[in-house]
């Protein structure tokens, strides 16, 4: 007997970090997947075989060839451009990406018959440096970057489509995310976990920017796979936290990873950078109350993993 796919889902960036761990998990749900990732970045790509891919931006004209082929039911927009640093130097570049096209692919999905789209957006980006944490959901933060500022931007977009359109719509805020298939390159990906385990393999000292006293809120990728499937599932609409309440400080990770790696490495202490937030820990009560959903993995688990991934790509390279 041959079944029916549960859904058909379209996800950008299918083939980077989060996208191939979202995709790999549809694709064994049975779902049915289509994936558009540029493939431009200089990192390896995650392609899952049994999903149908294009490989163009989600910002080009033939982006509305492949809505009238695939007709998807859901959209899951995670593709970005993703470094806060070439935000503030790019500003423009940054917004032309973020909310131009972005904004260019919901029309599309509007205009076809998508029945929900789920936006990744970033709580650490978006909040800055909030007095109160962990961070509760807030209708009037205050971004400190251009690539914040652009996410928050188009959240609204994603709010004006819910009022004048059948389709739904869900942002997540996500914290900040690290497990396996994180990669650090020249494009500026990777959080201070994957900054921190490229250095070790290089052979370079670990760099700690500031006292290492900086806080973050570190989400496993398996949990966020978690949050977004439970976001096409749901008939609810609005904005969530993805987190898990928890702040880790930069000499805690570094700590951790030394730990696991099982001897020192060096590290050195610079200035710490302009535009970058030093306190980031999200609430994740809204996770938890508008889609049943919490973060389960330990921050030292999914480090183990992570770690293990890393290596045994990376070593010999």
């Amino acid at each position: 007997m041959v079944f029916e796919p549960y859904m058909k889902v379209l996800v950008t960036g299918g083939a980077g970090f989060v996208g191939s761990h979202l995709v790999d998990a549809l694709v064994l749900r049975g779902d049915e997947v289509v994936v558009i990732d540029h493939y431009k970045r200089e990192k390896l790509r995650f392609e899952n075989p049994s999903a149908k891919v294009y490989k163009t931006s989600f910002g080009h004209e033939s982006v509305k060839d492949i809505f009238l082929e695939e007709r998807p039911d859901v959209v899951v927009h995670l593709a970005a451009q993703i470094s806060v640093t070439a935000s503030i130097t790019d500003p423009i570049g940054d917004a032309e990406t973020n909310i131009i096209e972005s904004l260019r692919l919901l029309r599309t999905a509007e205009a076809s018959s998508c029945k929900r789209f789920v936006f990744i957006s970033s709580g650490g980006a978006i909040y800055g440096d909030h007095p109160v944490r962990p961070t509760p959901l807030l209708e009037d933060p205050y971004p400190l970057s251009p690539y914040g500022v652009a996410k928050f931007s188009f959240e609204h977009y994603l709010a004006g489509s819910s009022s004048r359109s059948v389709m739904k719509t869900m942002t997540l805020r996500l914290a900040n995310v690290y497990g396996p298939r994180q990669q650090l390159k020249s494009t500026g990906e990777g959080n201070v976990m994957a900054v921190f385990l490229a250095r070790m393999i290089s052979g370079d000292p670990v760099v700690i920017f500031g006292d290492g006293s900086a806080t973050r809120d570190c989400v496993y990728v398996r949990d966020v796979v978690d949050a977004i499937f439970a976001a096409i599932d749901s008939e609810k609409e609005g904005v969530v936290n993805i987190g898990t309440g928890i702040g880790t400080s930069v000499r805690e990770i570094y700590n951790t990873i030394m730990e696991i790696h099982g001897e020192e490495h060096p590290f050195l202490c610079e200035p710490f950078r302009k535009g970058e937030v030093f306190h980031s820990v999200i609430d994740p009560s809204t996770g938890s109350n508008t889609l049943s959903w919490k973060a389960n993995v330990k921050f030292r688990d999914g480090m183990q993993e992570m770690y293990e991934w890393f290596m045994k790509t990376f070593r010999d390279r």
